[in-house]
């Protein structure tokens, strides 16, 4: 069994925050050609607010608000290089302009170039230090790349900036789980909650940290909040049949693998802990039928052809179970002197009930 401690909401600020608008230092034409821009983008334009910024720029070949909203405007199509040209040209005209760097971090960042985007949001920092999305961008790559203690930095910045915001607790706090440090992980999603009472994902990974802790019944509570905040949450429904079943409540643990199975019937980890818990029960048709669709779905999985053996067993069908141990143990040779004693218990057992 396993945790899926899915981190879904690192909080990367990709708006584009700024439309810039300078004293009119250029002419005429410029000036109505940018406002023109302007208002046609904040309408929702950007095709038509590109044209404007052209004629704007043809009229001032060095305006750089034109450029700047024009990369804003290609980055909304998701035309990344033409933004970032844009971007690197009011960079050229204005070394000392944050707001340039940040986007075209933000395009880097769309273009998986993340060692580049890097590189601009830390000169985003240097030139403009107490800006939180900055900092929270940069942490982003810093934790997509497992650099866990230079994210927990650059949140930190970003809750010393912005301390009311859920968004930086629950960035530092996702930092904190995925490095192991779950107590301080609990601690974030705590402020994150109070300031947020609707942040599900908080209380998704709290609830997460609190299984790796071993507190089920905290758990259980978050996964629950998280389920009525999100009625069709696959994963919190998969997670809280795992607390349950940790607890020893069978009947709620099959429950809850069951929602999350018709939410996400492509997810081959609810069926096969559900699996797990019909064999507890003894319930072997369902374990088997579980454990097929498992096989189904994931068709080289050496644990789903070894539990449906063991569940094959207990129905009497010998055959057809030492036919699931040979796959097993031709897909992971390694397997079978961890697992044979347990086939070897189960035969046991299930010739047993048989003589009664």
């Amino acid at each position: 069994m396993r945790i899926k401690a899915t981190l879904r909401r690192i909080g990367l600020v990709a708006g584009l925050w700024v439309l810039l608008i300078a004293a009119p230092a250029w002419s005429g034409q410029a000036e109505e050609a940018l406002d023109e821009g302007l208002k046609l983008h904040e309408a929702g334009k950007p095709k038509e607010a590109i044209r404007e910024y052209d004629r704007a720029l043809k009229a001032n070949p060095k305006l750089a608000e034109a450029y700047f909203n024009r990369g804003n405007a290609y980055y909304d199509l998701g035309q990344n290089e033409q933004a970032i040209k844009d971007y690197s040209e009011v960079i050229r005209l204005n070394p000392k302009d944050a707001e340039a760097y940040y986007n075209r971090g933000n395009a880097y960042r769309r273009l998986k170039k993340d060692d580049v985007a890097l590189k601009d949001y830390t000169a985003a920092i240097k030139l403009s230090p107490e800006e939180a999305k900055n900092y929270v961008n940069r942490g982003g790559i810093h934790f997509d790349a497992r650099r866990y203690e230079a994210a927990v930095k650059d949140f930190s910045e970003a809750i010393r900036i912005s301390p009311k915001e859920a968004d930086g607790f629950y960035n530092r706090g996702n930092s904190y789980l995925a490095s192991a440090k779950n107590e301080e992980a609990i601690k974030d999603y705590d402020e994150a909650i109070i300031l947020d009472s609707k942040f599900t994902e908080a209380y998704y990974n709290r609830g997460i940290a609190y299984a790796y802790l071993g507190d089920q019944d905290k758990a259980i509570r978050d996964f629950s909040t998280a389920i009525d905040q999100q009625p069709k949450n696959a994963d919190a429904y998969y997670n809280r049949g795992l607390a349950n079943a940790k607890l020893g409540k069978a009947e709620a643990a099959i429950e809850d693998y069951s929602e999350s199975i018709r939410l996400s019937p492509k997810d081959p980890e609810a069926p096969y802990n559900r699996g797990l818990a019909y064999l507890r029960a003894e319930k072997y048709e369902y374990a088997a039928r579980d454990f097929g669709e498992v096989i189904r779905i994931q068709p080289r999985n050496a644990e789903a052809y070894v539990y449906r053996g063991i569940a094959r067993v207990y129905q009497g069908k010998e055959k057809e179970a030492d036919l699931d141990f040979q796959k097993a143990f031709q897909l992971s040779p390694g397997l079978k002197k961890k697992i044979q004693p347990i086939i070897d218990e189960a035969k046991t057992k299930a010739k047993g009930s048989a003589k009664e």
